[in-house]
């Protein structure tokens, strides 16, 4: 015991625990518990046993949706009783949500994913399941399950929890910041194009969901870049 007060003599540790700091901080720790087991147990690839996936990617997006959408969502409702709208679930500043993404997606499209569709490693990893290349009905049922489980989880959690839950206390830029690292090491093990890609691509995404104060539009970019990485990989 008198060796653990000494290594804490000087250091205000007890702040984490002070009322205005228990939020910052449940956010920080538990998001990260939280995204550490999804990454390890959720059959999302590499999985720890080597093999593509534990339980199949339909599987992976139903356990992504309850990690990363609804446990947090419950957080925010029942443990900061405050309301989701605070948190980027709304339409937020629809025109320039619709115009940035208007913009940006073809961008992305012609600078990053008709070059990036071409490279081994991606065409290797993607898409997740290669049976959606039988027809335009496999195709669409798996991207929009993809959409709805997957991807709006995922922007729930990074930009909605993380970000906008992190910003109040600790302002924008940190706060984007904070956002990007976590969601970036998320990809280790995937395509070194994918990870490199997810430090940029974090920052849109988080000053997107910043600008419009909402999650809707970076779903929506996130959503089109990855079926369109699909579509170019299956189709050429």
């Amino acid at each position: 015991m008198r060796f653990f007060e000494r290594l804490l003599t000087g250091l205000d540790i007890r702040q984490l625990l002070a009322p205005a700091e228990r939020r910052s901080t449940l956010i920080l720790l538990g998001g990260t518990l939280v995204l550490t087991l999804h990454r390890y147990f959720s059959g999302a690839p590499p999985a720890p046993s080597g093999a593509p996936f534990v339980f199949g990617p339909r599987a992976m997006f139903v356990v992504t949706f309850l990690c990363f959408g609804a446990l947090p969502g419950l957080v925010v409702k029942f443990g900061f009783r405050e309301k989701l709208s605070d948190f980027g679930i709304r339409l937020g500043d629809w025109r320039t949500g619709l115009v940035s993404v208007g913009v940006l997606f073809p961008i992305i499209f012609f600078a990053l994913l008709l070059p990036g569709s071409r490279d081994a490693a991606l065409r290797a990893f993607y898409p997740l399941d290669r049976t959606i290349g039988a027809s335009a009905a496999s195709f669409l049922a798996f991207e929009g399950l993809r959409a709805v489980l997957y991807y709006s989880a995922w922007e729930f959690f990074y930009r909605g929890f993380w970000l906008f839950g992190l910003r109040q206390r600790l302002g924008d830029a940190p706060a984007l910041g904070i956002q990007v690292v976590a969601s970036c090491l998320w990809h280790i093990g995937m395509p070194l194009g994918e990870i490199l890609s997810a430090i940029p691509g974090g920052i849109v995404f988080g000053l997107l969901s910043l600008r419009t104060g909402s999650i809707l539009w970076p779903f929506l970019l996130h959503t089109l870049i990855g079926a369109g990485t699909d579509l170019l990989i299956v189709a050429f």
